[in-house]
């Protein structure tokens, strides 16, 4: 804004007080033609400036404010020129009488052969002027253009849209220079368009033989989970189709929402495809071979009898380095698999309980109810994660209510599995307070001494043997 002040200050200068000095010292007609082009220079100097306040106060002010965008450099510098154009006509019509209608009729002829020189540069320009007329996209908004002068589609942001080229920044970092004419003239997806989240889709293959519900349930739970990364939404729910049945596999698509502006959505993919990952190697899901031994078949019982169940009890954290075989063995005959639907209440806060639960499959969400009665979500569990084990252990309250989010196979541990345990091994209840301390200190998330870690435990180990007080005898 500096530079058109300063030549609003000399023109004027030039213009008021030295005048009559140029006509004294330059010679006939010469003198006057430059007064007179002082005094045009003066005006578009004038309109420049207003230029200039326009850009500051309503482009980068008012509009940025009320968009959250910068406004495409096309439709400022259009504003700029008709400024300019305005200024001049002004000043020849003042100055000299001219018209730019004049002007325009005179190179008439002239603007026909560059037009036809310049018809690429033209087709570039009109199509910016109709893409920002349109409001087709702006900057900011995520775009795959697809067109057969390019190899593939290409996806990327808006970052800047000029007179000839629409600029997007790719994924990897590089920025992509696409000529307008490109852009109106090919299919172009707006993937910010209308604002709402957007659907994305992974696929994973399994073998055919495993039955395709249990790997809905299993992969829908992780899904569910995974959805509670920043940049993807919860609403619309996730959902998993069976897309493709071939000879040896099943290939499931999992189909989730994400926001573009927010994640990426190669990154979206990853993010649903670790999750996923970790949910069909924990359980030792079979992943379909296009050849086979006969003494190499997925060993399917594990998948999905009595091994899963042994599976998942030493997985659990309270149970893993607790039990040995043989207890584990007991503990698996008082336990019982559940199918449950979906909006089973597992657990409600302030419940007394009687059991605990490891998930096989599926979700469940984890909520907590406030002083004024409003409930918030904590967390989302999923396959392989344990819920009301510290209350099932000490006969304290239920500490939040678990809500199934799917459909969902569940493992029910209860008292009297736990209480039978202990009658035949009394001196399991240290180590299975010494996992709780644990788990509380990690929940808590401080950072205790030995000895107020020694005392939880004890405080643990007298609730427990109040809570189990059959298992322990009158005596202990």
């Amino acid at each position: 804004m500096a530079w058109p002040i300063a030549a609003i200050v000399l023109l004027a200068a030039a213009e008021f007080w030295g005048a009559q000095s140029i006509r004294l010292h330059v010679p006939a007609p010469y003198g006057d033609g430059t007064v007179h082009a002082l005094a045009v220079a003066l005006i578009v100097a004038v309109f420049l400036l207003a230029d200039q306040l326009i850009r500051r106060f309503y482009w980068h002010g008012y509009i940025k404010r009320r968009t959250g965008r910068d406004t495409p450099a096309l439709i400022r510098d259009i504003v700029t020129v008709a400024l300019v154009v305005l200024g001049l006509s002004i000043g020849l019509w003042a100055e000299a009488g001219l018209s730019v209608t004049g002007l325009v009729t005179a190179s008439g002829a002239t603007a026909i052969i560059l037009g036809i020189a310049l018809q690429a540069v033209i087709q570039d320009l009109f199509s910016g002027l109709a893409i920002n007329l349109d409001g087709s996209y702006a900057i900011g908004d995520y775009l795959t253009v697809f067109s057969d002068q390019m190899p593939e589609p290409v996806y990327g942001r808006v970052v800047g849209i000029s007179w000839r080229s629409t600029f997007l920044a790719l994924e990897d970092g590089r920025r992509l220079m696409i000529p307008n004419h490109m852009v109106t003239t090919n299919p172009v997806m707006n993937h910010s368009r209308p604002r709402e989240a957007k659907r994305l889709s992974v696929g994973i293959s399994i073998d055919n033989r495993v039955p395709s519900d249990r790997v809905v349930d299993m992969l829908l739970g992780e899904a569910f989970k995974a959805t509670r990364h920043p940049g993807l939404v919860r609403v619309p729910v996730p959902s998993v189709i069976l897309s493709k049945f071939a000879g040896d596999s099943a290939l499931y698509e999992v189909r989730f929402f994400a926001h573009p502006d927010q994640i990426e959505p190669e990154s979206a993919r990853s993010h649903m495809l670790r999750a996923l990952m970790d949910v069909v190697q924990q359980n030792d899901l079979p992943l379909p071979v296009t050849q086979i031994e006969m003494s190499a078949k997925p060993n399917l019982d594990f998948v999905l009898g009595e091994e899963e169940i042994r599976a998942a009890i030493c997985r659990a954290d309270l149970f893993c380095d607790v039990l040995d075989a043989a207890q584990t063995d007991m503990l698996i005959g008082h336990s019982r698999a559940h199918e449950l639907p979906a909006g089973t209440v597992l657990m409600a806060q302030g419940g007394a309980p009687s059991s605990m639960f490891i998930i096989l499959e599926g979700a469940a969400s984890v909520t907590l109810r406030g002083a004024d009665g409003s409930a918030q979500e904590a967390a989302v569990l999923a396959t392989g994660n344990v819920v009301g084990e510290m209350s099932l252990m000490t006969g304290a309250p239920r500490s939040a209510t678990v809500t199934a989010l799917t459909r969902m196979r569940v493992l029910e541990i209860t008292k009297d599995a736990i209480e039978a345990i202990l009658h035949k091994s009394p001196e399991l209840a240290e180590r299975f307070s010494r996992v709780l301390a644990q788990r509380q200190h990690e929940n808590e998330d401080l950072v205790q001494r030995a000895s107020r870690r020694a005392a939880v435990e004890t405080d643990l180990l007298a609730r427990m043997k109040t809570f189990f007080s059959r298992a322990f005898g009158a005596g202990t």
